[in-house]
C-alpha cells in the first residue's frame, strides 16, 4: 500500500498507510520504521511508529523535505521484502480482581458474565504489540476480545498503580509507572515491565506479543520488582 506523506512542522514527516488498525497496516508501518532506522540516513533524527502511521523526525539543515519524501517512497516501495526482527512472548503473570481489579466487576456486570469468566477471557488472551506510546514505554496491546471492548471511563482515575492490567475498547495496557487513566484495570503485575536503570528500560517492542497468565497473588508475589527482560521469553515465527 502506498503510504500518504504529510509534512507536520519544519522538521516532521508523517506517513500514514490506512485508516484502520489492523495487524497487516501495522506490520508495514513497522518494516518502514525499521528500515529507515538500519539505513541511518543522515539527517533522520528519530523514526516513532504508531497503530498505522510513524513520524520522522528530521534535521532540515542537513536533509531536505524532498529528499526525505523520496528515501521514504523508495522504501515503502520495497517495504514487503523487509525482514523484521522475530517477535518475541512474554508472559506477565497477573493476579485479577480484588483490590488490583478494581473494574472487574464493572466490566463483567457490562458485559453480561461474571467476573471470574472476565478474568479467564482475558487471561486467556495473547495480544499483539502495536506501538509504545507516550509515558515511559507504555505498550499498547490490540486485538481484544469482543465482550471486553467497552468505552473508556466517564471520568479517568488521577492515579493508578504500576503493573495495573487494563482495557479500553479493543486496546490493553500494563501500566509501566504510576500514572493517570481511563482504562478499565481487571488485574496488576508485579513485575517490572519498565526499569530506567536497564537499557532499553523495557525489552518490550513493537511486533511481540503479550500473555496475562492468571496467578494467585502468593505466586505473583515471588516475581516482584523483577525486570521483565530478566524473564524467560519465547520467540515467536514471524512478525
Amino acid at each position: 500500500m502506498d503510504p500518504v506523506l504529510t509534512p507536520t512542522g519544519e522538521d516532521a514527516l508523517l506517513v500514514e498507510f490506512a485508516p484502520e488498525i489492523c495487524l497487516e497496516v501495522n506490520r508495514q508501518v513497522r518494516r518502514l520504521a525499521f528500515a529507515l532506522e538500519q539505513a541511518a540516513v543522515e539527517g533522520v533524527a528519530e523514526v516513532v511508529p504508531a497503530y498505522r502511521s510513524l513520524m520522522v523526525y528530521f534535521d532540515p539543515a542537513r536533509l531536505e523535505l524532498p529528499r526525505l519524501e523520496e528515501i521514504v517512497r523508495s522504501h515503502a516501495a520495497r517495504a514487503e521484502s523487509i525482514v523484521l526482527p522475530p517477535s518475541r512472548l512474554f508472559r506477565i503473570p497477573t493476579v485479577y480482581g480484588g483490590p488490583y481489579g478494581p473494574d472487574l466487576e464493572w466490566v463483567a456486570e457490562a458485559a453480561g458474565m461474571p467476573p471470574a469468566e472476565v478474568a479467564r477471557i482475558f487471561a486467556a488472551g495473547r495480544y499483539p504489540v502495536y506501538c509504545l506510546g507516550f509515558l515511559c514505554s507504555l505498550a499498547y496491546l490490540g486485538d481484544v476480545p469482543a465482550p471486553l471492548r467497552l468505552p473508556r471511563r466517564a471520568t479517568p482515575r488521577t492515579r493508578v498503580p504500576a503493573g495495573s492490567v487494563g482495557v479500553a475498547g479493543g486496546q490493553a495496557v500494563i501500566l509501566p509507572v504510576d500514572q493517570p487513566s481511563g482504562f478499565h484495570y481487571l488485574g496488576r503485575t508485579f513485575v517490572a515491565v519498565y526499569d530506567p536503570r536497564y537499557s532499553p528500560p523495557t525489552p518490550i517492542r513493537p511486533g511481540d506479543w503479550i500473555e496475562c497468565p492468571a496467578v494467585e497473588e502468593t505466586e505473583a508475589r515471588r516475581a516482584e520488582g523483577v525486570y521483565l527482560g530478566e524473564l524467560p521469553g519465547a520467540s515467536l515465527p514471524g512478525a
